[in-house]
């Protein structure tokens, strides 16, 4: 990754941030006793147009911790 893709992606990153406290996404409360914390990451993705030139950088910051079972 090139120093230029790093800023870009920070820049998502912002954006992203931005666009979660606009829409009031969560509310910053105390942790209550016994309760456990729920980690996060950021997933990146680049959008590309047909000619595969970068057109877009995203980053969605998610819950981690939480599977899915199929039964």
């Amino acid at each position: 990754m090139s120093i230029d893709d790093s800023k870009l992606l920070y820049e998502a990153m912002k954006e992203e941030m931005t666009s979660m406290a606009k829409n009031q996404v969560w509310d910053l409360v105390e942790l209550p006793k016994g309760v456990s914390i729920v980690g996060c990451k950021w997933v990146f993705k680049t959008k590309r147009d047909s000619k595969g030139n970068v057109k877009r950088y995203k980053a969605r910051l998610i819950a981690k911790g939480f599977t899915k079972k199929r039964y």
